[in-house]
């Protein structure tokens, strides 16, 4: 734990959760990370936005669903969604140690971007 608090200590946000040697934060990532020192982290799990809140439809238990999860899920054209992409994955990268890992949660319709 203490190396926990070392390394969270420049973090200014609240955790949204904590259990034993575990944080959580409901936070924009590109903000958490700048403030992580460089090579400090050993994993991180990202489920980045699937850019599929297109106005569309689909089906879901026999009913029509709307796909809009919100605004933060719209594409904003194939240049700025790559460099949205890039950015976090370059600030991962920073805090990531030599030997640590990246999890990326995602479906064919982002996973070209990554």
């Amino acid at each position: 734990m203490e190396t926990q608090t070392k390394i969270l200590s420049g973090v200014q946000e609240k955790p949204y959760y904590i259990q034993n040697d575990f944080v959580l934060y409901n936070s924009d990532c590109l903000i958490i990370l700048k403030q992580l020192p460089e090579n400090s982290v050993d994993m991180v799990f990202a489920d980045p936005p699937y850019l599929l809140s297109n106005g569309g439809f689909s089906v879901h238990a026999g009913r029509r669903v709307s796909v809009n999860k919100g605004t933060w899920d719209k594409s904003n054209g194939l240049k700025k969604d790559f460099e949205f992409h890039l950015e976090w994955i370059q600030a991962v990268k920073r805090v990531l140690k030599p030997s640590g890992t990246l999890w990326i949660s995602g479906t064919y319709h982002v996973t070209h971007y990554i």
